[in-house]
């Protein structure tokens, strides 16, 4: 293809490309690497922060909730060390992902993430929202994740933004959280949805397997819907 590049056919040319069996549809840098809902250890994570990164099992609800076209632009804000961003973008592969953080440390862990994944359509912001999504293009698809206090303003704000027909979701892990996003979305559509995340892995012990469980987790999902 580089090679045609350099010439210059007439436009009733037509190019038939045949695809060669067993070969991957993944470039062979991404093998063992999923689509979405990578294991949490395959993302750089700061130190003290570890942990804090959105569950590989979580990763995986929210971004099918966000149900991303090929061409989505997508809000992650608070995106942290950017898991969600890269997944995103690994789905919506001609779209654009922005990336907004506003801690130094985690937005540099974002740019190594997206190197390291070859999600080249993630767009790292380093910023407070709302003031760092002020000159972004409104979204298809928003994902918040809310471990701040101000996570019901922020998804109010958000949701503003959102274009007619799209799709935000938040992961939250408190009831106060929980119960101020609801009100807030109810307030703004009819479209609101909430799932608690409950996830359990095995674990062996003396010979023995038991199940560990992961903190719980809340989902709370909304369309926007135009009156």
């Amino acid at each position: 293809l580089g090679e045609i590049c350099k010439h210059e056919f007439s436009p009733l040319n037509v190019m038939i490309l045949v695809r060669k069996p067993y070969v991957p549809d993944r470039p062979r840098e991404m093998a063992g690497r999923r689509l979405f809902g990578n294991p949490d250890e395959g993302f750089l994570q700061s130190k003290p922060k570890r942990g804090l990164l959105t569950s590989a099992e979580v990763r995986a609800i929210a971004l099918s909730l966000l149900d991303l076209g090929s061409r989505s632009i997508v809000w992650d804000v608070g995106a942290g060390s950017g898991s969600v961003s890269i997944e995103a973008a690994q789905i919506a592969a001609e779209g654009t992902v922005y990336a907004i953080e506003m801690d130094a440390d985690d937005h540099q862990l974002i740019v190594e993430n997206a190197e390291r994944f070859a999600a080249t359509n993630v767009v790292p912001r380093l910023g407070i929202a709302p003031d760092a999504w002020a000159d972004l293009p409104d979204p298809d698809a928003i994902f918040i994740g809310g471990t701040g206090r101000g996570v019901a303003r922020m998804t109010e704000l958000a949701f503003q933004r959102l274009r007619s027909g799209g799709r935000i979701v938040i992961n939250v892990g408190s009831i106060h959280n929980l119960t101020a996003v609801y009100d807030v979305l109810r307030s703004a559509t009819t479209d609101v949805n909430v799932r608690q995340v409950l996830i359990s892995q095995a674990v062996e012990q003396l010979e023995a397997v038991r199940f560990e469980a992961m903190n719980p987790t809340f989902l709370i999902s909304a369309v926007k819907v135009e009156n």
